[in-house]
């Protein structure tokens, strides 16, 4: 009776603090439309400085508390609204959570670089050596504080929102800012409020999970998921049913892992503690299939912008070419550790490969990239040790079932319960099946990363073996290649307009009659199967991979790097693998582990000013080259001349890449002062490049030419329009 006392305040503990950061969360969703992400890092924020106040600097933990609170929290929310959060209007849902991602992995980095991570912290509970006595139960006032607090902060938020009129504003803003205009609220004053008080929600969960946890930066702000299940739950507007969910969530995880994974007397106990351990998004998952089928709506897609360009076989023949012919040029000028190290850079331009058709044509965000790639690999290790080609065959058909399964549970959902329903599959994943112990079916034995040391032997065929560094790198560049021409051909039939016109409108896409839930496994399934393929050259590339190489949170640099360059655009994927598993200046100064997490949250912070990623602006800052041929040999010839005298050893390689630099540079900015007359609208190109491709490319919010009416006229068969006085010139 004792034991159950105590798992029952434990877990009503842990219910409060759930209850807490599923509120703050339910709010900012509910009052602004915006599902933060990174709400689970403003928590680990909350820690870190409430540790810093008390430990480090030795001020009372009640001060320390109130000032994270009532000082950094609304600091924050402040912040956050001001910077980043206003300029999401007119961006897709997709475009929305991928900024919070970004910003979930800035938060962490920065975490990381202000507090070593190696460096164990412990924080001391409130009321210390303070405890009451229930039925003979020691409960430390901690304990009991919690739970009260989460009590009076569901009361405190549905006073605010129910009886206040600043509530009953935030509220109405996010069902209709014009008619919340009219009626004279400030809808900019009501989404400051909606994140000031949220981020102060999220400061005091902080500080009550502090003397809980292990202080460890990315396990606070992946406590979101598990919050996740309880704002679900109360479908993210229902702040009682959300505390319900908190409480029912709670209790399990501390029932389960009081009686089940702890007590080794039970029968596959082993087996059970990882589930414990995702008990709540096991009930994210279940809770996202009971959920009624989301109505099809169509307005928002009228106010996007975003763009999707059809890839041409001329360009993505000339990318392939340069990418085997590339590597086989930077191959010899790379030492063995920075070989061994760019060996890993096609297996992950393979995986945000893969992101292109799902993400960028189709419009269906799954956040679980590395899962399907840990899939692909385990796969190749098991069904060919011997390292046959024949394995990649293997790895894609096996990734493309797992991933029709994936979304045939998720088929019923859009948009962010998609995304949910992914990452709840790739944390379960992560914190169970891939670190089960070794288990027999049907008299089988399975064992899926070999206790973390999971071999693959690198590729051989006739004639090739693909086992050392340089032959891989290769090998690499010419599986990405060809993928590239796969996903082109995708793109350029009939199939890739389906995808392109449910991304475009849903609405319209089910009144054609045609089957939205068929494309969308199709295309999850064809997603999965380039993942695969990416997992298993990934895993090759390490050769005995460990299952945190294909970790959730890694997953998400993934994402959000291919969306930052471009999702849309196929070349974008290159970008993503050189920038994640390149050597960059963290290689010179360990110090900046950080840094390539905190550029990728700074560039996808900026994804609000431009949805369409680098692809589009790198396009159009190229495109004057093409006529200024002259430009384009000089060029080239300096780039030959360059490489072959860091060849001969005559100039070093941070000469010959300081070369390489500044030809990028400058190759564009003198074909474009060749090229253009003075005046000339940079800006009209970026915009032209949506517009120049064809008619069923997303985005045609800016003025049409004479030329790009002609071009829609012509791809429709209809007779050349007659244009006359100031439309003749663009309207």
């Amino acid at each position: 009776m004792h034991q159950f006392i105590g798992f029952t305040i434990s877990g009503l503990v842990t219910a409060g603090i759930y209850g807490i950061v599923a509120c703050g969360l339910t709010l900012t969703y509910t009052t602004t439309g915006i599902f933060n992400w990174a709400h689970g890092s403003f928590v680990a924020i909350g820690a870190f400085t409430y540790w810093q106040l008390t430990v480090s600097w030795g001020l009372p933990e009640p001060v320390a508390a109130i000032a994270c609170v009532l000082v950094v929290g609304p600091l924050l929310g402040l912040v956050l609204e001001r910077g980043i959060m206003h300029r999401l209007e007119g961006t897709s849902e997709a475009i929305r959570m991928v900024v919070t991602l970004a910003l979930l992995l800035g938060v962490v980095a920065g975490i990381n670089w202000v507090w070593d991570p190696a460096t164990p912290r412990h924080v001391t509970e409130l009321f210390a050596n303070h405890i009451v006595t229930i039925s003979g139960q020691r409960i430390p006032y901690n304990d009991v504080l919690v739970i009260a607090v989460a009590l009076a902060v569901a009361l405190a938020l549905r006073l605010l929102l129910y009886r206040l009129r600043a509530g009953v504003e935030m509220r109405a803003s996010v069902d209709d800012r014009t008619l919340t205009t009219l009626v004279g609220a400030s809808v900019k004053s009501t989404a400051t409020r909606a994140w000031i008080v949220s981020c102060m929600l999220a400061m005091l969960a902080g500080v009550l999970i502090a003397p809980r946890s292990t202080m460890s930066s990315s396990a606070l702000a992946l406590l979101i998921v598990n919050a996740y299940a309880a704002a679900v739950i109360g479908r993210l507007r229902s702040l009682p049913l959300t505390f319900l969910g908190a409480l029912v969530l709670g209790l399990a995880n501390d029932y389960g892992q009081g009686y089940l994974g702890s007590d080794p007397t039970i029968p596959a106990s082993q087996y059970l503690i990882g589930m414990v351990n995702v008990l709540p998004v096991i009930v994210l998952f279940i809770v996202l299939q009971l959920l009624p089928q989301s109505r099809l709506r169509g307005g928002r897609s009228l106010r996007v912008r975003e763009v999707s360009s059809k890839p041409t076989w001329h360009g993505s023949g000339t990318l392939a070419v340069v990418c085997v012919v590339g590597t086989l040029a930077l191959a010899p000028l790379l030492r063995p550790g920075d070989l061994n190290t760019m060996s890993k850079v096609w297996g992950l331009a393979i995986i945000a490969l893969s992101l292109v058709p799902l993400v960028g044509y189709a419009g269906r965000l799954a956040v679980c990239p590395l899962t399907f790639g840990a899939i692909g690999a385990i796969t190749i290790a098991h069904a060919t040790p011997g390292g046959s080609i024949v394995g990649l065959l293997y790895a894609a058909a096996v990734t493309a079932a797992v991933g029709a399964l994936v979304s045939l549970s998720a088929i019923r959902l859009s948009g962010l319960y998609l995304a949910l329903a992914t990452a709840a599959f790739a944390v379960m994943m992560d914190g169970w099946i891939f670190k089960l112990p070794a288990f027999t079916i049907f008299g089988h034995k399975f064992d899926l990363f070999q206790g973390g040391n999971l071999s693959i032997r690198r590729f051989r065929f006739p004639g090739v073996d693909t086992a050392s560094d340089h032959a891989f790198f290769v090998f690499g560049a010419v599986v990405f290649a060809v993928l590239v021409l796969a996903v082109t051909a995708i793109r350029r039939s009939e199939f890739g307009l389906r995808l392109i016109a449910l991304k475009d409108s849903q609405v319209a896409f089910a009144t054609l009659g045609l089957s939205q839930r068929l494309t969308t496994v199709a295309v999850f399934a064809l997603s999965a199967a380039i993942a695969g393929v990416g997992g298993a050259v990934f895993g090759a590339a390490f050769q005995q991979p460990s299952p945190d190489v294909f970790t959730f949170f890694n997953g998400l640099g993934v994402l959000v790097s291919i969306v930052i360059l471009g999702v849309g655009s196929i070349g974008a994927s290159i970008g993503a693998g050189m920038f994640l598993a390149g050597p960059t200046l963290a290689n010179l100064f360990p110090s900046l582990t950080q840094l390539s997490s905190a550029l990728i949250a700074t560039a996808g912070i900026n994804l609000g000013k431009n949805p369409n990623g680098a692809a589009v602006d790198t396009r159009a800052q190229w495109r004057p080259v093409l006529q200024a041929r002259a430009v384009l040999i000089v060029g080239f010839a300096a780039l030959v001349t360059a490489y072959a005298l860091t060849l001969a050893d005559v100039v070093s390689h941070w000469t010959f890449a300081g070369v390489v630099l500044a030809l990028v540079i400058a190759v564009p900015l003198i074909a474009r002062v060749i090229t253009e007359p003075a005046g000339a609208v940079v800006e009209r190109d970026r915009q032209a490049d949506a517009l120049s491709a064809d008619p069923e490319d997303l985005g045609w919010l800016v003025p049409m030419t004479e030329d790009d009416l002609v071009a829609v006229s012509k791809a429709l068969d209809l007779p050349e329009p007659t244009l006359t006085g100031a439309a003749s010139h663009g309207a």
